[in-house]
């Protein structure tokens, strides 16, 4: 018997904290004319729901841009759980996962600033 295994891989969406700002998602479904996009932000640790209407929608090859204002709740080190719907059939087009960092993304790191190299001796052992 075959042992097939369902992978699934993830990329997160990252953020900063400016309130203003454009996100790129890849949809479900294709807006049409009238349909506007509901974002909801779900902080990870707090459980609060956040709302926000994307703006300055923009679809060119299956990736749909638009502009996000408002975003006052983004605090730096936080994971949100990112939901978009149509507002006239709340039907979800996209899932994801945010972190909200300052951080460069071309230096992102999680780990930034908590661990340390100490310098370690030519690695000699003594056996006897």
């Amino acid at each position: 018997m075959q042992n097939l295994k369902k992978l699934r891989y993830i990329i997160m969406i990252i953020l900063n904290t400016t309130t203003d700002q454009y996100i790129s998602i890849i949809p479900t479904q294709i807006s049409s004319a009238g349909n506007e996009i509901i974002l909801e932000f779900i902080n990870e640790t707090t459980k609060e729901i956040f709302l926000k209407l994307a703006s300055t929608l923009t679809t060119t090859n299956d990736i749909t841009s638009f502009y996000c204002e408002g975003l006052n709740f983004l605090k730096e080190n936080t994971f949100f759980n990112l939901r978009c719907y149509f507002n006239v059939s709340n039907v979800v087009i996209y899932k994801d996962r945010v972190f909200v960092t300052n951080q460069i993304k071309s230096q992102y790191s999680i780990n930034d600033g908590q661990y340390r190299t100490t310098p370690i001796d030519n690695n000699n052992y003594i056996t006897i």
